[in-house]
C-alpha cells in the first residue's frame, strides 16, 4: 500500500478530531450531523455553512464539496485544503508528509505499515458494501415518500406560491410533467434540534412543502427536492437552520449526481423514453432552478424544460435521445466568480453531447434569473 493510502486511512480513523484541528472555529459543532459537517469555507469572503460538507459516513466519509465552487476531493485533498487552502500535487505532498508525522507514521516498522494497511482495505471494502445498502435503502425510501404525496397541486399553496410570487399559473403550463407532488406538512429536518454529536433529538418544524422527482437518464427516480414553502404560500417558508446562515427553504435527499427534474414534456406531450422510442426528439431548455424552468415553459411550450436542481447539479446532467439541442439559462450572478466558473465547466462538459448549444444569460438590469426576466418579479 502506498504512503498516501496509509496517511488516508489515518485521516479516515480520526476524522472527527482532525476536523476542527484544521479548521478552527470554522468547523462549529453545531453544524455536524451524524453523516455529515458543514464547515464555513475559509478561503472565500461570505461564505456559509450550508456552502460546504465533509461526509462522516459511508463510502464518502472524509470527502468533501465546496458547492459555489465545485471544488471536492478525498481525505488527502480535505487536509491539503486545511493546510493551504487549495489542492495541488504540492499540497498533496505535503498533506501526506503532515499526516505521517501527525500519527508518527515514519517511525513505523514494515510489519505495522502492513498491518494497517491491510485493516485499511477491509474497511474500504466494508464500508463501499455498507454504502451501497444504504444508497438502496435511501432511494427507495424516496420512492415511498414521493408516492405519498398526492399529485394534486392545484388548490394548494404551491399554486399559490409560483402564481404570487413567481408569476406563473401552473394551470397555463402545456404538457406539465408528472414530476411534482404536494405534502401539506413536511418535515423541515435542517431545523431538528441536535446534540453535540449530531443526532437528532426532536423532529424540525413542518411546513408546505413542492415535492420534486429527481430522476435519471432512464427515468428512474432518485432523489427528491424539496421546496418547502411559507403556510400561506405566498413565499417560501423561512427558516434558518444555521443560526448565522441565511434561510434555505430548498433541499435534496439522498444524492443527486446524475439526476434533474423533468419539468415539462414539450410539444410531443411524451416523457423522454416514450418520446426517443417513437424517434421524437426537440429542443430542450435546462435551467438551475425549478422557478425557472416553469418560467421557460411558460414562455415558450416548444421546449422540453428541465431543472438541475441545484449549480453543482448542471456538471453531472445527462443528454438524451429525445433532445436534438439544448438551450441552457444562466443566473445572474455578475459578482460571484465561483458559480460563474462552474457554470463555464458544465457547458463545456455539455458540448461533449456533439448537439447544439446555446447559452442564455440575461441582462443584469432584468433581475437576478430568467423567472426575473419573464415575469418582471425583480
Amino acid at each position: 500500500m502506498s504512503r498516501f493510502a496509509i496517511a488516508k486511512s489515518k485521516v479516515l480513523d480520526n476524522l472527527e478530531t482532525l476536523i476542527p484541528e484544521l479548521f478552527g472555529e470554522n468547523a462549529n459543532p453545531r453544524h455536524r450531523k451524524r453523516g455529515s459537517w458543514n464547515i464555513t469555507w475559509p478561503w472565500r469572503n461570505g461564505a456559509k455553512p450550508s456552502q460546504t460538507i465533509i461526509w462522516l459516513s459511508g463510502a464518502r466519509r472524509g470527502g468533501w464539496c465546496d458547492f459555489p465552487s465545485g471544488e471536492r476531493g478525498d481525505a488527502i485533498d480535505l487536509v491539503a485544503v486545511g493546510l493551504k487552502g487549495a489542492v495541488t500535487d504540492e499540497s498533496r505532498l505535503e498533506a501526506v508528509a503532515w499526516i505521517e508525522d501527525r500519527f508518527g507514521l515514519r517511525s513505523m516498522s514494515p510489519v505495522q505499515k502492513k498491518k494497517i494497511a491491510a485493516e485499511a482495505a477491509a474497511k474500504q471494502k466494508a464500508m463501499e458494501a455498507e454504502a451501497e445498502r444504504h444508497r438502496r435503502a435511501a432511494r427507495e425510501r424516496v420512492r415511498k415518500f414521493f408516492f405519498s404525496c398526492t399529485d394534486a397541486i392545484f388548490d394548494t399553496q404551491i399554486e399559490t406560491y409560483f402564481r404570487v410570487k413567481r408569476g406563473v399559473e401552473l394551470r397555463d403550463i402545456p404538457n406539465l410533467a408528472p414530476a411534482f407532488r404536494y405534502h401539506p406538512a413536511c418535515e423541515y429536518w435542517l431545523g431538528a434540534p441536535r446534540d453535540s454529536e449530531g443526532n437528532k433529538l426532536a423532529k424540525g418544524p413542518l411546513f408546505p412543502a413542492l415535492i420534486s422527482a429527481m430522476v435519471d437518464k432512464d427515468g428512474r427516480l432518485g432523489a427528491c427536492h424539496y421546496t418547502f414553502l411559507a403556510h400561506d404560500g405566498r413565499d417560501k417558508a423561512e427558516a434558518i437552520p444555521f443560526g448565522e446562515d441565511e434561510p434555505k427553504a430548498k433541499m435534496m435527499f439522498p444524492e443527486t449526481a446524475g439526476l434533474m427534474i423533468r419539468c415539462t414534456y414539450g410539444p410531443s406531450g411524451l416523457n423522454m423514453e416514450r418520446a426517443a422510442a417513437a424517434g421524437i426528439s426537440g429542443m430542450a431548455s435546462l435551467t438551475e432552478g425549478i422557478e425557472d424552468a416553469f418560467s421557460v415553459a411558460y414562455a415558450d411550450p416548444d421546449l422540453r424544460s428541465n431543472a438541475a436542481g441545484s449549480l453543482p447539479n448542471l456538471l453531472t446532467v445527462y443528454d438524451h435521445p429525445s433532445v436534438s439541442s439544448w438551450f441552457v439559462f444562466k443566473d445572474n450572478d455578475w459578482n460571484k466568480p465561483q458559480p460563474q466558473a462552474l457554470f463555464d465547466r458544465a457547458v463545456r462538459r455539455m458540448r461533449g453531447f456533439r448537439k447544439p448549444i446555446e447559452t442564455i444569460a440575461m441582462p443584469a438590469s432584468w433581475g437576478k434569473d430568467v423567472n426575473d426576466a419573464l415575469t418582471g418579479n425583480s
